[in-house]
Parts: structure tokens; sequence; C-alpha cells
């Protein structure tokens, strides 16, 4: 394997690793704390019978958890990057639209400002919103490297 290759090979292996390990952070954060997450559904003001707000309350959080996990493993990779896709863009529509609205939404993930008191702005909808997006553009690169290197792999010919 070519130097070229590795590292395209290790450009997608971190892009995929990023999200990963935010996704399992986040669920892990979320799991058992289900009024929390109830809450922190309720604060972005959309609306939603009580029925689903609490069904996402009790199944987001093993979602998130599942889903990092399947990154981080790199298994299924067409579903998984799909699904990991999908949550994103919608959290950062729900986060956008909070941010546009001026909410003061708590988006319930682990607290960034812990980590270093810089990144605490990740944890404000605008902050959340540009964190979703880097992390959707990262998946989206990922699967991209992915799906073109196996296509690459299978003999497919690039279009002219």
């Amino acid at each position: 394997m070519n130097a070229c290759r590795r590292a395209i090979l290790a450009l997608e292996i971190c892009a995929r690793i990023v999200p990963g390990a935010l996704f399992l952070a986040a669920g892990w954060s979320k799991a058992g704390q289900t009024m929390q997450t109830l809450a922190s559904v309720y604060s972005y003001q959309i609306v939603l019978p009580d029925w689903l707000a609490e069904g996402i309350a009790v199944v987001l959080p093993w979602v998130e958890i599942l889903l990092g996990a399947a990154l981080l493993a790199g298994v299924w990779p067409a579903v998984t990057l799909s699904a990991a896709g999908a949550v994103l863009a919608g959290f950062t529509a729900l986060t956008a639209q909070a941010w546009w609205r001026e909410l003061p939404v708590e988006c319930g993930c682990f607290d960034f400002g812990a980590i270093h008191p810089s990144l605490a702005v990740l944890a404000t909808t605008g902050g959340a919103t540009i964190r979703n997006l880097v992390l959707l553009a990262l998946v989206a690169l990922s699967a991209w490297i992915r799906f073109s290197r196996s296509g690459e792999a299978a003999g497919a010919k690039p279009p002219a």
C-alpha cells in the first residue's frame, strides 16, 4: 500500500472515529437520565405529542450509543454512515432552528466546558449547530472515501 492510500485510509478512519466517539459519549451521558433528556427534547419547542417526546427521550441515548459503537468498530458502513448522517442532519436542523429563535436550549450532551472552558461555546445552540455541521461533514467525508474506495476495489470505473 503506497503512502497516499495509507493517508486516505487514516483520514477515513479519523473522519469516522471522531463522530463515533462523540455519539458514544453523548449517548452515555444521557443513558438513564430519561427525565433530563425529556426536558431537553421539550426545550427545542417543537410540536410533538407527549408519547413521541417520551419515546425519543428513552430511545435516543441508546441510538447514539449504538451508532457510536458501530462507527468506532467500522461495522455495517453503509447503514451506519447513512444513519449517522440522518441523525446529525436532524440534530443540525433542531439546533439551527433553536439558534435562530434564540431558545435557551440544553442539548443534553456531555459538558464540553469540563474539558476546557473555551469549549463551553459548543454547548450553546450556535456552537452545537456548527459542531453538528462539522460532524456531518466528517461522516460525509468518511462515506465518500469508503464508498469511492470500495467502488474502485470492485473494478468500477469513474464516470468520464
